[in-house]
């Protein structure tokens, strides 16, 4: 009689669960048409769209990227930029059709994460609901941008790692940066998250097999252009301070009170601020960004140490995955408003301060 009870009790379980999933890719989907395509947000004026449309029409032309012309994004990038022409109709709707799929992975993705994380079914709901209701606040972006994209990948990159799925967690990861540079942030905390439950020598394996799956896809177009290749990570590290970064808005300030004189520069496709100063403080804003990023690992460490194997240990890696991604955007020379997206899968699934219940 106990067996059959759990087993109905289980069969509930992931009924519910399901439902759950269900419900909240409806949500995703009604915010995204009801929002995006025919309600608040119907204006794309600021949008990379052209620039994403312009390399799939010439890569459908027989080019080949990074040997035949430039693309500051890595393969997986310029791949979904193909797939979005190859979907019928217009490549706007395609692409946006892309993002809302993307939307509901990564809102499926946290709530997998929470449950991993062993927060209760109230708070891995608010997760989900949550990451489906934000284009309201994000806006249009969300569909004239690929970092979604991005989202859906680290989502399910931390519910491998919460779950113990190694192998996957660091193709998953490899994946991710193969559609753009930014998770490489986070490969110190899963070396060190990983190392904590496996020990060091496996922890390597999978910091290997990362590596493999980064190299096994840029190692033909390495071969054809090793500096079309190059130009990936040349073109980020070439950009100025952007106007919107955390430097900007200090030099920004300087100039506001103290008629600090500034030279405002149009380049990489935005604004920058150009001159010794902004030069400056960017070298300043970076080495400030590296020392938050080993001051984060190095807490994980030694927190660690302190828990037992199990939800307290993954919390903490949670709450430094978060704590690496607002430094990104804290600490960046470049902070454009998409990249507000990259919080989605880690934002919602820290514990709190009063453990799995509160945010």
């Amino acid at each position: 009689m106990t067996g059959a009870w759990i087993r109905a009790r289980a069969l509930l379980g992931s009924s519910g669960e399901t439902a759950l999933s269900w419900a909240v890719l409806l949500l995703a989907a009604v915010v995204w048409v009801g929002g995006l395509r025919l309600g608040w947000y119907t204006s794309d004026r600021i949008t990379d769209i052209p620039t994403y449309r312009n390399a799939e029409t010439l890569i459908n032309a027989g080019q080949v990227p990074y040997r035949d012309f430039p693309l500051e994004y890595p393969p997986l990038a310029a791949a979904l930029f193909w797939l979005a022409g190859a979907l019928p109709g217009q490549y706007e709707v395609g692409f946006s059709a892309l993002m809302l799929i993307c939307l509901g992975a990564t809102a499926l993705g946290v709530m997998a994460t929470a449950r991993a994380a062993g927060l209760d079914e109230r708070r891995q709901a608010l997760a989900g609901c949550a990451v489906a209701l934000s284009p309201l606040l994000l806006g249009d972006m969300v569909q004239t941008r690929f970092d979604l994209m991005l989202a859906a990948l680290l989502s399910w990159t931390l519910y491998a790692a919460v779950a113990g799925r190694w192998r996957l967690a660091w193709t998953l990861l490899g994946l991710a940066t193969l559609t753009k540079l930014v998770p490489l942030a986070l490969a110190p905390i899963l070396l060190i998250y990983q190392r904590h439950h496996a020990g060091t020598r496996r922890a390597l394996l999978g910091l290997a097999l990362g590596v493999a799956v980064v190299g096994a896809v840029l190692l033909p177009f390495v071969i054809m252009s090793p500096s079309g290749v190059w130009r990936i990570a040349a073109y980020h590290l070439d950009r100025p301070l952007q106007i919107e970064s955390t430097g900007a808005a200090y030099l920004l300030g300087l100039h506001a009170l103290a008629d600090v004189p500034l030279s405002v520069s149009y380049s990489f496709g935005s604004q920058g601020l150009a001159g010794r100063g902004p030069d400056a403080i960017s070298m300043i804003s970076s080495a400030l960004l590296l020392a938050a990023l080993v001051a984060i690992a190095v807490t994980l460490a030694l927190l660690l140490r302190r828990v037992r194997r199990g939800p307290g240990d993954a919390r903490l890696f949670l709450a430094a995955a978060a704590a690496t991604m607002a430094a990104l955007l804290a600490g960046g020379k470049v902070l454009s408003p998409q990249f507000v997206i990259w919080l989605l899968p880690v934002g919602f699934v820290v514990a709190g301060r009063y453990g799995g219940w509160t945010f």
